[in-house]
């Protein structure tokens, strides 16, 4: 009788020694282990982590994708940095949504856990170095977006001219308060104020009530002329868009919570979609929107919350009309912004895949 030993292939065997010889490496892309976690608010906590590789040149605002399992299923979910480029350690600031699949991975952690990571991407940015004021307004998640871009700018000594209101329902579940208010004594041009919406002011930076038309006066900064970013969910950025668009010199402004996509109005048609890098063509529904359509051609473009939030699908578009299918607006122009997961194509496509 005689056997023949089968190796396993070459690159599987060495990822598996590598990985074993140095622990949080990964062929698929980074890695960070767990290193602390901190109580931010009532229902929120901030988790340090250290990457395996430190992350390319990033900005204050930016985003990072999480790749984690819950009993078996892979999830992804996305979360604003907050602490500064440059140190070694990443921070990011997590609700304990209940029945939320991130905070069920949060509850089982322990030091030492690890995550997949992307690359930093996306992020609300100051813009207009001239406008007269700068507006950071956040509601309930959105403060971690604000926050990075206050801490970014305290590190500079620049918080002069910068103002940020912030709501929530109870103060209970406010993060960054103490810090804010230390930064609000030590450079008295940075305002700040919390709003809540549920319970009665007590102290002189808080107010009470939801933004509208007869509350503009309470907030801490003038939106005439001034660059607004806003982040908290879509009722909250439409009312800021609404509010302000007359005013201020630019909005920007991101929102965490998916919006309906609208059926589409009419029959459905096959078009055409062309895919510039590789010269592949083929036929989709005009009703269906482009992830799906690409997926149910045997495609695997990059993506994530499915839901137009993360920005993971966006792609380039060269010609063709698409829709949003958000708010049913037609875009007949080329783009560098078509987020496949909420658009469908109303004509013949070239896409930048």
């Amino acid at each position: 009788m005689s056997f023949a030993l089968s190796l396993p292939p070459l690159y599987p065997a060495m990822h598996y020694w590598r990985g074993l010889l140095q622990p949080g490496w990964s062929p698929y892309g980074n890695t960070a282990k767990l290193v602390r976690r901190e109580a931010a608010s009532a229902d929120s906590e901030t988790l340090w982590l250290k990457p395996f590789r430190s992350l390319r040149d990033w900005q204050p605002g930016q985003h990072l994708t999480f790749g984690f399992e819950v009993d078996g299923r892979r999830f992804q979910r996305s979360f604003t940095l907050t602490s500064l480029p440059g140190e070694r350690e990443i921070a990011i600031t997590a609700r304990r949504l209940p029945g939320g699949r991130f905070a069920q991975w949060m509850e089982a952690a322990s030091h030492g856990e690890r995550l997949q990571i992307s690359e930093p991407w996306g992020g609300l940015s100051f813009d207009v170095p001239d406008a007269s004021h700068r507006m950071l307004m956040a509601a309930g998640s959105g403060i971690t977006a604000a926050m990075a871009q206050v801490r970014a700018a305290a590190a500079r000594g620049q918080l002069a001219g910068m103002s940020l209101a912030y709501w929530v329902r109870e103060r209970a579940e406010a993060c960054f308060v103490d810090e804010l208010r230390s930064l609000n004594a030590r450079f008295p041009d940075f305002q700040f104020r919390l709003f809540l919406t549920g319970e009665a002011p007590e102290a002189a930076h808080e107010a009470a009530g939801r933004l509208h038309e007869d509350s503009l006066h309470a907030l801490p900064g003038n939106a005439q002329g001034a660059e607004v970013l806003a982040c908290g969910p879509s009722g909250f950025v439409a009312r800021v868009e609404a509010l302000f668009r007359e005013a201020a010199a630019r909005i920007a402004t991101e929102t965490f919570t998916p919006a309906i996509l609208r059926a589409p109005v009419g029959p459905t048609d096959t078009v055409q979609l062309t895919l510039a890098r590789s010269g592949r063509q083929i036929a989709i529904p005009t009703g269906t929107p482009l992830l799906a359509a690409l997926e149910a051609a045997g495609l695997k473009p990059e993506h994530g919350c499915r839901q137009g939030l993360c920005g993971r699908c966006v792609c380039g578009k060269a010609d063709g009309v698409h829709v949003d299918l958000r708010d049913g607006i037609e875009y007949v122009d080329a783009s560098t912004s078509l987020k496949l997961c909420v658009s469908a194509a109303r004509s013949d496509l070239t896409l930048d895949l």
